[in-house]
């Protein structure tokens, strides 16, 4: 709720506070881009081939990454896995500093002691870089064990039976873009001050949709083995497999922070013995945990009976059709609704065709969701509207809307359909065309022009002495600090918008990291740096797919991103030239520069290509 608050006083006095609260904004602006630190660590100092090791950076203080931060080339020893973030803030003596660490996951497949160059990162106005780091890479079986840190360091012995997170399916048998609901639990017998969610798993081949948990955990009773826990959720997601076959939903890593202390008080009345409030004495300790991996088989659909209009839609519809209004004179607008609700993924759905009378002009449909991501699945309804002009007049009649669909429970295609639609239509086809208002007007003519009239009206006067209290000018300096708020408010939220919703952020910053990255390649088309230069444009390429599809870019193939660009609505000409492009890289990254190539000219040409590419694929995703 805001307030309004009357001041009376002069209006000198009203100015030099709308001037005060300028200079606090400006104030606040220039300190929130101050005190920006960035640092790179790893997990672990070695690790053997087909090992996994994190490569951690994060950045504190006042101040914001304005973009994501740009990682050296490193697929010469690792490959890439996906990437998570996670943020943390801290109140000390009236000051807010926040962290935000970007976790990025990398499988080693190259022995021998590798650098890691620095990473490159904007934030507060400024470009930071951290120091190089090394890492070995031994070879399969002889890495010495490295587990994640636990309580035990600290002097604290928490076993594996008193912290543990479990991951569950609703299905491990699911049909291709069947909803498989995953949830992920913390179980514990231990006093878990906090938790937060240090990695998230990949979700390569999956279509993926986020359930919303409680901010505030809801703790539960549960018997696991005999023992009784306190437990709560902290993940919830539902995904759609995009392929057949064996599919790895890998583990949640999530790191608790266990509060210790030296006495227990198991029936203290104010809460001591809450396994997720803490206490108010002893210690905390971080303890990291992680999930099991789960593998499910997916099964494709079948071919017998499946319908050729049969678009890929797995789950439950029903369909609706209505007109408003139902009869109307030729040259007068309809509204034609079309209504598709059920459960599964609509997002993906593609528009149903709908066969409109001849003589009607039909414009393209206005299409809105709401999509209702809950414990018990994935529904909601996605709607189209067309404007339509009938021309000729007589009984029309928009037959039944049709959608096949495949139901999952009962293992067989069915199709939903709508009613037909019937609209009377009155006038004159002839008289189609929209009418001139006023067109027989006479235009006006001058009869003299020797004698003209005497003006009787004056023109305004103005005061001399007028102040500025009450002009337009005051107005303005009073409206412009409130103006300024207004926009610092929605920056803040475009900004949170940006840091909880990682789907957002990544198509946000899609194009702009990718021809950050064409721009980092484009200094390396030196003869001497040609397999640099075409890992970078690859590097672009992959980079820009996975993030307008929100996918991890390791481990993509051409079946799952044509299925993926086509359930998008992609056209097959801008795949292709998107996916020759790639192809175009790989040769030429493994493949020496021919004697006589004009190796500045190709590589010219190379990036031309990729730029042209990436233009057409995000019109296309628009």
């Amino acid at each position: 709720m805001v307030k309004t608050m009357q001041v009376k006083g002069t209006p000198a006095c009203i100015l030099t506070g709308s001037v005060l609260v300028l200079l606090v904004l400006g104030a606040a602006a220039s300190t929130a881009a101050q005190g920006v630190e960035v640092r790179a660590y790893l997990d672990r100092a070695e690790v053997d081939v087909d090992g996994r090791f994190t490569l951690n950076v994060e950045v504190s203080g006042a101040g914001r990454p304005n973009e994501e931060p740009r990682l050296p080339d490193l697929s010469d020893f690792a490959a890439y896995e996906g990437v998570g973030t996670q943020t943390s803030m801290q109140f000390v003596n009236g000051r807010t500093s926040t962290s935000l660490t970007y976790q990025y996951r990398f499988r080693a497949i190259a022995e021998g002691t590798h650098r890691i160059g620095p990473v490159r990162v904007r934030a507060g106005g400024e470009d930071h870089a951290t120091e190089p780091l090394a890492i070995r890479v031994t070879p399969a079986g002889t890495a010495s064990a490295q587990s994640a840190p636990d309580a035990s360091r600290n002097g604290v012995d928490i076993g594996p039976e008193d912290l543990f997170v479990e991951a569950s399916v609703s299905t491990r048998g699911p049909w291709v873009n069947e909803s498989v609901l995953v949830e992920y639990r913390l179980f514990t017998r231990v006093d878990v001050e906090s938790y937060g969610i240090t990695r998230l798993p990949a979700t390569t081949g999956f279509w993926v949709e986020e359930i919303a948990v409680p901010r505030a955990p809801r703790v539960e009773q549960a018997v696991r083995g005999g023992v009784q826990y306190a437990t709560t959720v902290v993940r919830r997601a539902a995904l759609f497999p995009t392929g057949a076959g064996s599919r790895t939903i890998e583990p949640l890593a999530l790191e608790a922070q266990v509060r210790v202390r030296s006495r227990r008080f198991f029936s203290d009345p104010f809460g001591f013995g809450d396994p997720f409030g803490g206490g108010l004495f002893g210690r905390s300790v971080p303890v990291p945990v992680q999930s099991e991996a789960i593998e499910i088989e997916v099964r494709p659909l079948p071919p017998a009976g499946r319908p050729d209009a049969f678009s890929g839609l797995v789950g439950s519809v029903d369909v609706t059709a209505s007109l408003d209004p139902t009869a109307a004179a030729t040259n007068e607008a309809l509204t034609f609704r079309l209504a598709v609700r059920g459960a599964g993924n609509l997002r993906a759905l593609t528009d149903p065709e709908v066969s409109f009378p001849p003589d009607f002009d039909v414009y393209p449909p206005d299409v809105s969701e709401e999509i209702d991501a809950g414990a018990g699945g994935v529904s909601g309804v996605k709607r189209y509207e067309y404007v339509l002009v009938p021309r000729a007049p007589g009984s029309h009649v928009i037959p039944a809307v049709e959608l096949p669909y495949f139901d999952a429970a009962g293992g067989r295609y069915a199709v939903a359909a709508s009613n037909p639609v019937a609209v009377e239509v009155t006038g004159d086809a002839a008289a189609g065309g929209p009418a001139l208002i006023g067109s027989g007007r006479a235009p006006l003519e001058t009869a003299r022009e020797d004698i003209r009239f005497i003006r009787v009206a004056t023109s305004a006067f103005v005061p001399i002495d007028r102040q500025l209290f009450g002009s337009g000018v005051f107005w303005i300096l009073l409206l412009v600090p409130l103006l300024g708020f207004a926009g610092a408010l929605a920056l803040r939220r475009h900004r949170d918008r940006l840091e909880g919703n990682v789907a957002y952020a990544r198509r946000r910053r899609a194009s702009r990291t990718a021809r950050s990255r064409l721009a980092q390649a484009r200094t390396l088309r030196a003869p001497e740096q040609h397999q640099a230069f075409v890992a970078g444009i690859s590097q672009a390429l992959l980079g820009f797919l996975g993030d307008s599809l929100n996918v991890a870019e390791a481990g993509l193939v051409r079946d799952d991103i044509r299925r993926a660009l086509a359930a998008r609505g992609v056209p097959d000409d801008v795949v292709e030239r998107y996916l020759a492009c790639l192809d175009k890289c790989d040769q030429r990254r493994f493949a020496p520069p021919a004697a006589g190539d004009d190796g500045d000219g190709a590589a010219a040409a190379l990036l031309a290509e990729a730029e042209r590419a990436m233009t057409a694929l995000g019109e296309a995703l628009r």
